[in-house]
C-alpha cells in the first residue's frame, strides 16, 4: 500500500474534501489491494455478523477498554471520535466517563445496533478514509480493534489525525500475533491444518495481522506525524465455558479469518471445529477454557503547532 505523506494529510480542506495527493494515495493502495472491493466485503461481512459480534466477540474486545481510554485521556467534557465503532462498546465506555462521543463504522448494521444499544451516543455510517467531520474537531480519536480492517491504513491514519485537534491524542488497539492471541491463533491453525483455501469473497492482498508487529504499528503512527508514540503490549486471559463459546466468538467476530471456514461445506466446517476443540484443550482450566489474549495499544499526540 502506498503511504499517505504528511502533505497529503495537511492539504485536506476544512470542509473535509479530498485533495489530489490524497486521491493518489487511495489509488496507489489499490495496486496491492482492491480498496473498494475490500471495503464492500467489510461492510457486508460486518452487517451480517453484527448481532453475533455484539453477543459473542465484543466482550472479548472490551478487555482493552480501560487501558485504551486511559491512554487517550478520556475525561468529562472531551470531544471523542470512535472509528470502526462496531457495536459501540468503546464509544459507550467513553461516554460513561463524561465525554461527548461520536462513533462511526462502515457497516450500517453495526451502526444501527450500536444506536439502539447506546442512544446517548451519536453514531454515523462513514468510511475512515473519508470522515465527515471538519479539521481539528475532536480531542481524542479511538479505535478498538479496527485497525487491521482498514484497506488503506496510512490514508485512514491521515484522516484520523486531520480531525484530531492539535495536542489531541490518538489511541488504537490491535491484536498481537496469533501465537499469543489464541482466539485468532486457534482458528488460523485449524485453517492451516486442513489446508483451506483463501475465501473467494475476500479480496486478496490485505494483511490483517500487519500491525501485530509493534514496530510496524509504531511506524504507522509516526508516519502520521504523531509525537510521543508508544506501543504497549498487554496480555490477559479470557474465560469461556466451552468450545461452543469459542466457536461462536470466532465465527461471529473475526470476519476475515472466519470467512475461510464459513465458505466450506458443513462437513469441512465440522472438521475445523474439531481441530479447534482439540487444540483448545491446551487452555483447559478447572472452570472451562482460559484463552490467552494478547494485544497492543498504540498511541500518539498530534503536535500542538500542527495546522492540518
Amino acid at each position: 500500500m502506498a503511504p499517505a505523506r504528511a502533505q497529503e494529510r495537511s492539504c485536506l480542506s476544512p470542509a473535509h474534501g479530498a485533495c489530489e495527493p490524497r486521491k493518489q494515495a487511495v489509488e496507489g493502495s489499490r495496486m496491492a489491494l482492491d480498496v473498494r472491493a475490500f471495503t464492500a466485503f467489510e461492510r457486508a461481512a460486518h452487517d451480517r455478523i453484527a448481532t453475533a459480534y455484539a453477543k459473542h466477540f465484543a466482550p472479548l474486545t472490551a478487555l482493552a477498554l480501560k487501558p485504551l481510554l486511559d491512554v487517550a485521556q478520556i475525561t468529562e467534557g472531551r470531544q471523542v471520535l470512535d472509528v470502526a465503532t462496531g457495536p459501540g462498546v468503546a464509544a459507550a465506555a467513553a461516554q460513561a466517563r463524561g465525554a461527548a462521543v461520536t462513533g462511526v463504522d462502515v457497516a450500517p448494521g453495526m451502526v444501527a445496533l450500536a444506536q439502539r444499544a447506546y442512544p446517548k451516543v451519536e453514531f454515523k455510517v462513514a468510511e475512515v478514509v473519508a470522515l465527515p467531520f471538519p479539521d481539528s474537531a475532536f480531542d481524542a480519536v479511538l479505535c478498538n480493534f479496527g485497525l487491521g480492517h482498514f484497506p488503506a491504513p496510512e490514508v485512514a491514519l491521515a484522516e484520523c489525525v486531520r480531525v484530531l485537534a492539535p495536542g489531541g491524542v490518538l489511541a488504537f488497539s490491535w491484536w498481537d500475533q496469533p501465537v499469543r492471541q489464541r482466539v485468532q491463533g486457534l482458528f488460523r491453525e485449524a485453517i492451516a491444518e486442513l489446508g483451506l483455501p483463501p475465501p473467494p469473497e475476500v479480496p486478496q492482498g490485505h494483511d490483517t495481522m500487519r500491525f501485530s508487529d509493534p514496530e510496524a504499528f509504531a511506524g504507522l503512527l509516526r508516519g502520521a506525524a504523531l509525537e510521543g508514540v508508544q506501543v504497549v503490549a498487554h496480555r490477559t486471559t479470557y474465560s469461556m465455558p466451552n468450545v461452543e463459546a469459542l466457536w461462536q466468538a470466532g465465527m461471529g467476530g473475526m470476519a476475515v479469518t472466519a470467512a475461510a471456514i464459513a465458505a466450506q461445506d458443513a462437513a469441512t466446517q465440522s472438521q475445523a471445529r474439531e481441530v479447534i476443540a482439540r487444540r483448545a484443550e491446551a487452555h483447559r482450566g478447572p472452570q472451562g477454557l482460559e484463552i490467552p489474549i494478547a494485544y497492543f495499544i498504540g498511541a500518539g499526540q498530534k503536535p500542538s503547532t500542527s495546522t492540518s
